[in-house]
């Protein structure tokens, strides 16, 4: 795997994998596994694990550090997983970092540290040289300025590429094309850039190599893999109709924005997961109208997919 290059490693639907829990703020672990499977029937090419969909940032190292294990353990090398360990200050990421390493993942992210936002680029890039130098893994740059506070802009990214030449790729969390466009142009074609989900179709023909797909894909991941898997085989116009059943998807489901992550929890009920607690902090619960527009939204979604596949699609 070492002799690949992170472009052929690191791509297409990397399922950022919800961290669940047991109603009392811990860890459903076995839940955890039985979710890496799910997505891993899905067709998932990767996991990300302990980012925002994961709730690293909620959980306790000692909690971070379960998940971690059991996800690796779980995929046991079926696909890259790459173990989110970015904190507010290096010590918590060192440690989190070391033992990513550990037990086996492939890739450790790092979002940029957080609360503090008024740190200088020395100290930031002086973070991430801390974390690495206890790693010594391939590192994906989370690149999330709503919640770290601040962007990470190309020039940036840049010198941290050059201070650590562990850095393989980023996420953009709400990037777009023009910003993805830049990014590759100043970091290089080998560079790995994962976009959202929406961008996939003009991203991926400018050497976007994926997404670390929230919205849609998190309750319906097959939509998210085939969409890529299909731009992968040239097949565009099928990859067109998924694309824009993903956009409508969104806007179908867009009232529900008012439930925060609870849409999570709901969505993978409704997909028949027992999740007991997700996110780790109360959340107002749906209305009966609105788990009803939920689930007839996802199944529709399904039906839709299903006749997009490819033998349906040849057989137009």
């Amino acid at each position: 795997m070492a002799q690949q290059k992170a472009k052929d490693i690191f791509k297409g639907l990397v399922a950022p994998i919800p961290g669940v829990f047991d109603g009392k703020g811990e860890p459903d672990l076995d839940m955890m596994g039985k979710l890496a499977e799910w997505y891993l029937d899905a067709g998932a090419h990767g996991f990300f694990v302990l980012g925002s969909q994961g709730q690293g940032a909620a959980c306790t190292i000692e909690q971070r550090k379960a998940i971690a294990e059991t996800m690796v353990k779980q995929v046991s090398g079926r696909v890259p997983v790459i173990v989110q360990v970015g904190a507010v200050d290096p010590y918590t990421s060192m440690e989190l970092g070391a033992h990513a390493k550990e037990i086996g993942a492939d890739a450790i992210g790092i979002v940029g540290p957080y609360y503090y936002s008024d740190r200088n680029e020395w100290e930031l890039i002086e973070q991430h040289k801390q974390v690495d130098e206890v790693t010594n893994l391939p590192i994906l740059l989370y690149n999330n300025p709503q919640y770290s506070g601040y962007p990470t802009p190309p020039a940036m990214m840049k010198k941290l590429k050059e201070a650590m030449p562990n850095v393989f790729g980023s996420k953009l969390a709400n990037g777009n094309l023009g910003q993805a466009k830049n990014y590759l142009r100043t970091m290089g074609e080998d560079f790995v850039i994962f976009v959202p989900i929406g961008q996939m179709i003009p991203g991926m023909l400018v050497g976007v190599n994926g997404s670390i797909a929230a919205g849609a894909p998190v309750t319906v991941p097959e939509a998210g893999v085939q969409l890529i898997e299909a731009i992968w085989a040239g097949d565009y116009l099928r990859a067109q109709k998924l694309q824009v059943l993903i956009i409508e998807h969104a806007d179908r489901t867009a009232v529900l924005r008012q439930y925060g992550r609870r849409t999570t929890l709901e969505g993978l009920r409704i997909r028949g997961l027992d999740i007991k607690e997700y996110p780790r902090w109360k959340t107002k619960e749906m209305t009966a109208e609105h788990l009803k527009l939920y689930e007839d939204c996802i199944k529709r979604l399904l039906d839709e997919i299903a006749q997009l596949t490819p033998t349906a699609a040849a057989a137009e």
